[in-house]
């Protein structure tokens, strides 16, 4: 049977940062990607400025913005900066440029073969193959089989829903609206030659009864009016996936959880490629170092932490979220406070 240092479940951009470090340390890496290709995810493709300070090439940025519009039914401000803070990104770009990265500091990756089941020193992939390993790493997403199989419930999650249409628009633009959209926002993300226009909602157990009288079903009719007034439907794809924003532990011994695996994106925002690649390089250094105590991660919690208890102020109350976002909104008008809430999402 064949064997490795560490196996990672999941070439996302946590599993292949992960396995980049992992491999330039002289560890010996397999990385196991369920899909045929590397990077096809469901995602608006939207980044920030954290993204963007971390080396990533100009060739696979879709498109940069200095300034993002937001918008409320009775409202809209103009966010500008001096220089880019958000941009737009295509996932099997940015997919392809991290594998070509961890290929080429040493690690094996192999596409088409599913993690089916783990044992304490071996997995089964595609339900038959055995690979020994010393260290098992879960980036395999909001469904991730490790997480499941370490018997960690996944209680807190939200559906994040997009169009994606040929038709292009100038600007980035975020829209509330609690009466159609409930606690969440609708986006406008242009990319080159197409534009992601989606939104979301939370299905958290802990809100089964929205206050907002709004159920998924509603969410996805009012969002369908409101983008039938912007562009054609029937020229754009549909697309839905599950965002995963229960952190339950990321240590489990000789196994780990990183990425959307282990709930490390925004329950606020619903943003997690910045959380996924910064958990997958503290993962790394901790297998290689165990002494290494977590920073980024700890980082990262606390801004969840944060970002989680805004989203269920927002949701406790349907006056109260209207009065909140009205007055964000307002608030950035003011040109130091646009620097601080760009920093404060970032």
């Amino acid at each position: 049977m064949k064997s490795y240092d560490v196996i990672i479940a999941g070439a996302g951009p946590a599993g292949l940062r992960c396995a980049e470090i992992l491999a330039k340390n002289n560890k010996k890496v397999l990385v196991l990607e369920k899909n045929k290709s590397i990077g096809s995810k469901v995602c608006a493709g939207g980044i920030t400025l954290k993204c963007l300070e971390m080396g990533i090439p100009n060739k696979i940025i879709q498109r940069k913005f200095k300034k993002a519009m937001i918008h409320t039914p009775h409202q809209t401000t103009e966010i500008k900066l001096d220089k880019p803070f958000v941009a737009t990104i295509n996932r099997e770009d940015l997919g392809k440029w991290m594998a070509q990265k961890a290929k080429n500091s040493g690690a094996e990756i192999i596409t088409d073969s599913k993690v089916t089941k783990f044992y304490q020193k071996h997995i089964v992939v595609n339900e038959k193959n055995k690979i020994g390993y010393k260290h098992l790493v879960g980036a395999d997403g909001s469904s991730s089989i490790i997480r499941k199989q370490l018997g960690i419930k996944t209680i807190n999650f939200a559906e994040a829903f997009h169009y994606i249409t040929p038709k292009k628009f100038n600007n980035i633009e975020i829209f509330f609206n609690p009466d159609c959209f409930g606690a969440f926002y609708a986006w406008i993300f242009p990319h080159k030659s197409f534009t992601s226009i989606g939104t979301g909602a939370d299905l958290s157990k802990k809100i089964k009864q929205p206050v907002f009288n709004l159920k998924l079903h509603d969410i996805k009719k009012n969002f369908d009016e409101w983008c039938s007034k912007r562009f054609d439907l029937s020229k754009a794809r549909f697309e839905a996936s599950i965002i995963n924003y229960d952190y339950r532990g990321h240590d489990f011994g000789n196994k780990f959880l990183i990425g959307d695996a282990g709930g490390f994106a925004s329950g606020l925002t619903g943003e997690g490629i910045y959380f996924a690649i910064k958990s997958g390089e503290d993962i790394a250094r901790r297998i290689i170092d165990n002494k290494y105590n977590y920073p980024n991660i700890q980082h990262i919690l606390k801004i969840k932490k944060i970002e989680e208890k805004i989203a269920r102020t927002l949701e406790r109350n349907k006056t109260i979220s209207k009065i909140e976002h009205e007055m964000m909104v307002a608030m950035a008008r003011v040109k130091w406070l646009n620097k601080k809430m760009v920093r404060f999402v970032d």
